[in-house]
């Protein structure tokens, strides 16, 4: 095995590592440790939800500063700094006693989720491997399994004595060292030219130019497809239980039902990688849109256990692989060498999907259900499909990155 095999390995297992770590201890983590808080600080859960929409929004809005960072200062330094942000954030919501240091650690466990999980992730391992399709899919679905880990951490962190506060410490002590070692199995030497081109693309592509990628259809078609899962998937977390719960169904079976839509989503991403080495990526993120508005359907139809696992199936599948696609996609159609920046701007853009829940708290209050936000969410995706079999491939630009 050669010194660059090892290296690879090493990256990525690192980073995968890290990937689960920050899914883990943010977005699932954050949704099952806020009802204790919420009675230890008397808050109310209009404070405590806003906790959780602050974390969103400030994951979104931080996409482009990694490709700044990177760009300036190296991968190893930006993983190491986002890992101290992070680190910060927890600490921030472990010594909480008002809403104030918890929002200040929503916002900076999000801006530093930003610096070390997907942006930079992804930019390394294009870097380290030929087949990367086969590379996101062990990343991603790594981050996948720390999606459905989060609420087993805190349960068993319960376990052993420790409370919530200690909890967010352990947390803040945990990701400065698995940032640390993410960090040193990094390459330096950020500039060098990535590898050999995926044989799993069609046909060699020439590198486009941050703004010649951004004049065409394209980019932003694919834009919207990720953007529509990230809504899809957004909504869901936030949303199913109670819709289902509304629909008749026991409380515990809508929650083993969002728990196994996590675990098919992660199983899918594991699949999708091998998949994204046999398939073109734009026949995946299309058949992946199609499962996902599928699956928004059962789950706006909500009754019955058939029903509910159409929804399961549809959307765990489909967002799982749609994650991966549209990743590969963007770098199959556009090339290497300005991935980084045209994948931030993407990641920035899809912040939109953050307002997901809030649509559907609006149609609730509304309506009273969600049904409709579920229909309305179906036919954001269904257009993005639509798009993306429409797509062509965009001219090459006249002249390389």
């Amino acid at each position: 095995m050669t010194m660059r095999k090892v290296r690879a390995g090493a990256g990525l297992a690192t980073l995968s590592l890290l990937f689960f770590v920050v899914t883990a201890g943010t977005f699932t983590s954050l949704g099952v440790v806020l009802p204790d808080m919420v009675k230890a600080l008397h808050w109310d859960w209009t404070q405590a939800g806003l906790g959780y929409t602050i974390l969103g929004v400030a994951c979104g809005l931080a996409s482009y500063v990694p490709a700044l960072a990177i760009r300036r200062a190296g991968v190893r330094a930006t993983l190491l700094v986002g890992a101290a942000i992070m680190a910060a954030g927890f600490a921030s919501l472990a010594m909480a006693r008002g809403t104030q240091l918890y929002f200040l650690g929503s916002a900076l466990t999000g801006g530093g989720f930003a610096l070390v999980a997907v942006i930079p992730g992804t930019f390394v391992l294009q870097r380290l491997f030929t087949h990367s399709s086969t590379a996101f899919g062990v990343y991603f679905t790594a981050g996948a399994l720390g999606g459905v880990a989060g609420p087993f951490l805190y349960a068993g962190a319960r376990a052993i004595g420790a409370d919530w506060r200690l909890y967010w410490w352990m947390l803040s002590g945990v990701i400065l060292a698995v940032g640390a070692l993410a960090a040193l199995a990094s390459p330096g030497g950020e500039d060098a030219q990535p590898v050999a081109q995926d044989p799993a693309m069609p046909h060699p592509v020439r590198d486009f130019t941050v703004r010649q990628a951004l004049a065409t259809p394209a980019f932003w078609i694919i834009t919207a497809a990720y953007t529509a899962y990230l809504l899809c998937e957004t909504s869901v977390n936030g949303l199913s239980v109670p819709h289902l719960i509304d629909r008749g169904v026991a409380p515990a079976v809508a929650g083993a039902t969002l728990a196994l839509q996590a675990l098919t989503n992660a199983v899918a991403r594991a699949g999708a990688g091998w998949l994204g080495e046999q398939i073109n990526p734009r026949r995946l993120v299309a058949g992946a849109l199609l499962a996902v508005v599928v699956g928004i359907g059962a789950l706006a139809v909500g009754q019955g256990y058939a029903a509910m696992g159409v929804y399961v199936v549809g959307v765990g599948v489909g967002y799982g692989v749609s994650y991966l696609a549209t990743t590969v996609l963007l770098l199959n159609t556009f090339g290497r060498t300005r991935n980084l920046e045209l994948f931030s701007i993407m990641c920035l853009v899809s912040t939109l999907a953050a307002a997901g829940p809030w649509i559907g708290g609006y149609v609730k209050d509304r309506f009273g259900g969600f049904e409709a936000a579920f229909w309305l969410f179906a036919a954001f995706a269904l257009a993005a499909l639509i798009a993306v079999v429409l797509m062509r491939p965009p001219r090459e630009p006249l002249r390389p990155a």
